[in-house]
This record gives C-alpha cells, sequence and structure tokens, in this order.
C-alpha cells in the first residue's frame, strides 16, 4: 500500500526569491481578514491614554494602580517615596514643636493653650 510521492523542489536565486516567495507571511492570513494596524506606542500616547484612564486606575492594591505608578518611577529616579513620607511627616512635627514654641515665648501669661498636630 506504499505510495511513492516525487517532489520536486525549485530553488531561486537571492534576488528571484523576493519576487516569487511573500516574506510578510500574508498567505498566512484568510483573504477576507482584516487585523488593524495601531500606531506604534510613544510617550505621547502613553500620556493621553493615562489622561483617559486616569479615574479608571485604582489608587492601590495591585500591580495597576497609581501607587505602583508611583513605586517605579520613584525607583527610576532613585527617590523612595515612602521616606519622602516620612520627611513630610517629620517636618510637620517638628513644624507643630516649632509653633508650640513661639506660643510659649510670646505668650509668658502662663495659657494653656498648644497646638496640636493634625492628620
Amino acid at each position: 500500500m506504499s505510495e511513492i510521492v516525487q517532489v520536486q523542489r525549485k530553488i531561486f536565486g537571492k534576488n528571484t526569491f523576493k519576487n516569487v516567495v511573500d516574506t510578510n507571511f500574508n498567505q498566512l492570513l484568510p483573504a477576507d481578514s482584516t487585523i488593524p494596524v495601531l500606531p506604534p506606542a510613544t510617550v505621547d500616547t502613553f500620556f493621553v491614554d493615562y489622561d483617559n484612564l486616569f479615574y479608571d486606575i485604582p489608587p492601590s492594591g495591585s500591580s495597576t494602580t497609581h501607587l505602583e505608578l508611583v513605586n517605579r518611577s520613584s525607583e527610576y529616579l532613585g527617590i523612595s517615596f515612602t521616606d519622602l513620607l516620612d520627611e513630610i511627616a517629620d517636618l510637620r512635627n517638628e513644624n507643630v514643636a516649632l509653633k508650640n514654641q513661639i506660643y510659649t515665648l510670646t505668650n509668658p501669661s502662663g495659657s494653656k493653650w498648644s497646638f496640636q498636630k493634625t492628620e
């Protein structure tokens, strides 16, 4: 039951090959298929998309959040976001202490009013 199959091969030169063989792989698509061609991503299109999606992006909780963008950008810039938040908290506490000191120095009558840190 074996059948002999003859295989013929054609050899094309470098210049002829490109004229005969479709090197763009268009033959793999159905004839009626239309694939949308997307423009290449750019920094400008990223920010347009970011502006359009801004309120759809969750603030925190996963790898697709505003907080993740801040962390990635901070890491890229060599800035620690948490260190900045800690520094702000320290400066607020120092500000409260200085206000209390100013109040104490300018009101020697001994009143018991003082500034307090607000969250």
